[in-house]
């Protein structure tokens, strides 16, 4: 009897360590992970692909609009992300032609302005523009099936697609090259043997 209990006890004693050996190898250790809250370096230049919300064509727009964008690839700085994916970023329209008579296309540009960030808004460089479709074809068939009133036929009108890309880029921070190199003006000394 005492040798049953103690070859119960003993495989009691085992199936514990067994178990327990188990459990803590498969957990892993706690990772501590450090954020920082300070703003990051900005990166004068960095590259910044933002996507049209809503169209904009050259028909409605007007000089001075405010166009809607949001960064459509993360931006990385040292490796790790510092604008995500769905900021919010803005635009200008800066010029604006409508179609004209006889075939004239349509043409908008944009300005970038910023984009927002968790440590608040970043000036954006770049410009884009489009135009629209020429017509000058369907002017000419106006013109031999009406006449004169064939040259009211108009152009295409410009237009920035809802889901169309634009790459801008950062317009603040510090320029990725480093100090300029100093060449010296006089003439070095010579080289002695």
């Amino acid at each position: 009897m005492r040798t049953t209990t103690y070859l119960v006890a003993m495989l009691a004693l085992c199936i514990a360590a067994s178990t327990k050996a188990q459990t803590s190898s498969s957990s892993p250790a706690p990772v501590e992970i450090t954020v920082s809250n300070a703003a990051p370096r900005w990166i004068r230049g960095t590259a910044i692909e933002l996507m049209v919300l809503k169209e904009v064509n050259s028909r409605t727009a007007k000089a001075g609009d405010s166009v809607i964008l949001r960064v459509n690839a993360p931006v990385k700085i040292g490796g790790v992300i510092v604008i995500p994916v769905g900021a919010a970023a803005r635009a200008e329209v800066i010029a604006v032609s409508g179609t004209s008579a006889a075939g004239g296309k349509g043409q908008l540009s944009l300005r970038l302005s910023s984009v927002e960030t968790q440590w608040g808004s970043v000036r954006l460089a770049g410009t884009k523009g489009t135009q629209g479709a020429s017509n000058s074809g369907g002017v000419v068939l106006g013109v031999l099936g009406f006449g004169l009133a064939g040259l009211l036929t108009k152009g295409g009108n410009a237009t920035f697609k809802g889901g169309e890309i634009i790459t801008g880029f950062i317009d603040e921070g510090v320029d990725p090259i480093g100090e300029p190199l100093q060449v010296p003006t006089s003439n070095p000394p010579p080289l002695s043997n």
